[in-house]
């Protein structure tokens, strides 16, 4: 089992069992949405504004996993948490700085990949969503791949596109690019300007408020706190109830039903709160610690970002076309999703490791390159 820690090593075993858990959810939310968008009421969901308390309660408690959106930004606030962790421990700029310059080249490649894969697929006629969309008339899976795609529209995606506009036609996930590249720089600018300061819990505070005019990046934020106050308390995890009762709570935020929430709170802004005290309570607990850092958790953290790339492709190919194979030699619903579901497990496994090996590992390499190159 890998160990549980909370030094300023680059990789932190317990985070990265969380990001493997966050990145398992994300990946099983979009299947769920595809196959069985029971109680889902968001994007593209068709049902009325209204109409969607009804709906979302008349399958709960299913429709928290319908709708749930809140490990994306627990991964947002990893990625302030992690630089944060290590700069609040040492009280060193440097790593920071270095994110700084290589953060577009580490995550330009593994987009442009994506991209260009996903235009492989739609170029060879192999999406199914349309047909899926047809057959359980879901219009989720109606909304992509829509219009025409080209090459060259696959290479502005990727270099360019994604990552400063947020573009998600070649493939959906890569709406938040966009919220990473720019809540990674909040991050470090946060750090480098702040992050020395006594009092500069009220710089969190005047940020908090002003992360209502744009609160899908709260996460941010409070991955930023999350690890001030931990290595202002030491860091040292404890066997008592405290951590996972503010783990739970953190939980119970992110999953909280939004159409409960009073007018002017987001969800956004209630993942955000929920990202950092999970943050904080798994920090906390020996327990969630020694959970999060068993050994496959810990490997599906470190190819989570390669799984949330590559599962959107596989499943409005491959997946749509298994279901619809399967139901068209007369085996029924529940069978047919579960046949499909236990299929997209080896499936997804395979791609996810094929993209780390040759797409997310080269551009370490090719960030490492060109930070050596300007350093």
């Amino acid at each position: 089992m890998a160990q549980a820690r909370t030094g300023t090593s680059a990789h932190i075993a317990y985070i990265d069992g969380l990001k493997g858990l966050c990145g398992i959810w994300i990946c099983l939310f979009h299947y769920l949405l595809a196959f069985a968008a029971f109680g889902y009421i968001g994007w593209e969901s068709g049902i009325p504004q209204a109409e969607r308390a009804g709906y979302y309660f008349r399958y709960f408690p299913y429709s928290i996993l319908s709708n749930g959106s809140f490990p994306l930004y627990v991964f947002f606030a990893v990625i302030a948490f992690l630089p944060a962790l290590r700069f609040f421990q040492n009280g060193k700029a440097e790593s920071v700085k270095r994110q700084a310059v290589v953060r577009y080249f580490r995550l330009m490649p593994p987009v442009l990949v994506c991209a260009l894969c996903a235009y492989a697929v739609f170029a060879c006629g192999g999406f199914f969503n349309q047909d899926l969309a047809a057959h359980l008339d879901n219009n989720w899976d109606r909304a992509f791949y829509t219009a025409p795609l080209s090459w060259t529209g696959a290479l502005a995606n990727g270099l360019f596109d994604a990552l400063w506009n947020g573009n998600s036609d070649y493939c959906s996930v890569l709406w938040c690019m966009n919220v990473i590249l720019f809540g990674s720089y909040f991050s470090y600018g946060a750090l480098l300007f702040f992050g020395s300061l006594r009092r500069r819990f009220w710089v969190y505070a005047a940020f908090f408020l002003l992360s209502f005019t744009a609160p899908v990046y709260t996460a941010f934020l409070g991955g930023l706190a999350a690890a001030d106050v931990l290595a202002a308390r030491g860091g040292a995890a404890q066997s008592g109830r405290w951590g996972g009762l503010l783990a739970l709570a953190g939980l119970v935020a992110g999953i909280f039903p939004e159409v409960l929430l009073p007018s002017g709170l987001t969800e956004q802004t209630l993942f955000g709160i929920g990202a950092f005290l999970l943050l904080l309570g798994c920090a906390r607990s020996a327990a969630l610690q020694k959970l999060l850092s068993r050994s496959w958790l810990v490997r599906a953290g470190e190819l989570s970002f390669a799984l949330v790339l590559t599962h959107f492709t596989v499943l409005m190919s491959f997946s749509a076309w298994f279901f619809l194979a399967v139901q068209g030699q007369g085996l029924s619903y529940v069978p047919a999703l579960t046949l499909t579901l236990a299929t997209a497990v080896p499936v997804n496994y395979a791609f996810t490791l094929l993209f780390k090996l040759f797409a997310e590992g080269p551009a370490e390499r090719f960030a490492h390159w060109i930070y050596r190159c300007v350093a």
